[in-house]
């Protein structure tokens, strides 16, 4: 009977909680257009022939033939052992086969693709929109036509996601960093354009784990965007919890599962999102800092293999964070619809839900959400250890090595490493620190190393530290500071052999700041003749 009415609150508690979080408005995003004039290109083998025959105007087909003999119909373009290259979407396929500039290179533009080949010409797990994969059963070849009728017009979608070049780790100066964006997606609508990376915004279709894995925000999802996400976990939960209701555990699951998750126990608060990718560590850390006991994620048919294990890994990494409190394990995890309702894993111990609001930053929302956690633990730990591939940790620096050359601040994204000012000095925060790799790779010396790790005190995170300092090397012409003594001293090492550099005057000069050396140079005949300065004209005023 006690369980009954408690049972009867947390589902009055929920009901009130939902109709909460149905008043909430989404922020608006882009528009993304498609344009289709009715051309279908039809890939497989004979069965693709005899089903191109079925498709009526306005819709046109074509047939790509992978094998077989052609058969009168509709136009047939064998492959013949040709290679097949395929790229766009609907309203803009391009189909390649061949190699371009040989007598047998052929190319076919088409709106739509249906595929009944032993397996997809296109590889990505999500295939472009336009673009249908379908066995030739009876049933299947029935649905293919039901799916291209209507492909005919103007067709509009949200724009999924916002890109901020100015904080992605991806490249700087030449140096290679950050792709997990692009070898996340499984739509394959990221690429590398040098120092960033730029979206297909027709390829995308809203998987939403590029944002998810983003280490430094920089990608993200726009439709919802985060802070609207965020908005909405809090406010269940905490109508939830206003309204009388205990243990609350959020479910997260994809419009496409949610209708096969079946009637829930009134603890569990479902919340819907498009794509299950699109929820990642900062959601998730929250939700339990805002009272949550679990957050549950619905493993249903929809969630990709790709996605699934690139979640899998943002949870190892917050289970290593939450482990590190003194918080039990698995406190996020996915189920599948049939364990949900009778699954009882480790729960969160009461603490107090938070209070702070959401916004778009990933790194704001969460260092709040664990810095929430971190208190409400009672844990005295000051470091937790963390996965290889977690975005929180420090540099280490090699003394001997390091020459102050400020390569390292030059290449960082995120002002994690900045210069000392006018002093030969490096510094850092901790708390801006992504792990990207950038200052490694960028460091002339080798003399950098990552160790991924989570400090827990709040103000050594954030505190600027001194990596690496010298004394300045003063010129010696005028004694201005303008180097580090290492920094000359390794010039002075590399240049020792340099023919340019034998005589004491020569050498002398690389001990000058640029404004000595330039004069030195241009007084020095040696210097003249080997075309390091130009001798400057005499001038002769006469007076009238």
């Amino acid at each position: 009977m006690e369980q009954s009415l408690e049972q009867e609150r947390n589902r009055q508690a929920r009901s009130t909680a939902c109709a909460a979080v149905d008043s909430l408005a989404v922020s608006p995003t882009g528009i993304v257009q498609y344009t289709s004039r009715g051309r279908v290109l039809v890939v497989g083998d004979e069965e693709a022939q005899l089903f191109a025959n079925r498709i009526e105007p306005p819709l046109h087909a074509e047939v790509l033939l992978q094998k077989g003999s052609e058969e009168p119909g509709v136009p047939v373009v064998a492959v013949g052992g040709r290679k097949v290259r395929i790229n766009g979407h609907l309203g803009a396929f391009v189909i390649e086969l061949g190699e371009p500039g040989k007598p047998s290179f052929q190319r076919i533009e088409s709106d739509m693709v249906l595929d009944f080949g032993e397996k997809p010409l296109i590889g990505a797990e999500f295939l472009p929109p336009g673009y249908w994969y379908f066995s030739t059963e009876p049933q299947e070849m029935d649905r293919a036509l039901l799916e291209i009728a209507p492909m005919v017009g103007t067709f509009e979608k949200p724009r999924f996601f916002d890109y901020d070049p100015d904080i992605c780790a991806h490249a700087r100066a030449g140096r290679e960093g950050c792709e997990r964006c692009i070898l996340a997606c499984p739509a394959d609508a990221i690429i590398s354009i040098g120092e960033s990376v730029e979206v297909n915004p027709n390829l995308c279709q809203g998987g939403g784990v590029c944002a998810s894995v983003c280490p430094t925000g920089a990608m993200r999802y726009a439709y919802p965007s985060p802070a609207d996400t965020l908005r909405r976990v809090h406010l269940m939960l905490k109508k939830y919890l206003e309204a009388g209701g205990n243990d609350p555990v959020v479910l997260f699951a994809s419009e496409a599962d949610a209708m096969s998750l079946g009637e829930l126990q009134p603890n569990i608060l479902l919340l819907v999102v498009e794509e299950l990718g699109s929820v990642g560590l900062e959601v998730w850390l929250s939700a339990l800092a805002w009272g949550a006991q679990e957050v549950l994620l619905a493993d249903g048919e929809s969630v990709l293999r790709g996605i699934r294990l690139n979640l899998d890994e943002q949870m190892k990494i917050a289970d290593s964070i939450l482990h590190g409190m003194a918080y039990p394990a698995n406190l996020i995890r996915f189920l599948g619809a049939e364990e949900i309702g009778k699954a009882s894993g480790a729960k969160m111990p009461q603490i107090s839900a938070a209070a702070f609001e959401s916004f778009n930053e990933k790194r704001t929302m969460l260092f709040l959400a664990i810095d929430h956690l971190f208190q409400q633990s009672g844990s005295s730990l000051e470091m937790i250890s963390l996965p290889d591939d977690a975005a929180f940790g420090r540099i280490e620096v090699e003394s001997s090595a390091c020459t102050l050359c400020m390569g390292c601040t030059s290449v960082c994204p995120v002002k994690a490493l900045q210069a000392g000012n006018d002093e030969p000095r490096l510094q850092f925060i901790e708390q801006n620190c992504v792990q990207c790799g950038l200052c490694e790779s960028a460091c002339p010396e080798n003399a950098i190393t990552l160790q991924t790790r989570l400090l827990t005190s709040v103000e050594k995170r954030r505190q600027l530290v001194t990596l690496h300092e010298e004394a300045p090397f003063l010129c010696c012409s005028c004694g201005k500071p303008f180097a580090s003594k290492g920094m000359i001293s390794k010039m002075l090492d590399q240049l020792s052999g340099h023919p340019m550099f034998q005589s004491e005057r020569a050498i002398k000069r690389l001990q000058m700041c640029e404004e000595c050396r330039v004069v030195d140079a241009i007084q020095d005949q040696d210097a003249i003749d080997a075309g390091i300065a130009i001798k400057q004209p005499e001038t002769n005023q006469r007076k009238n």
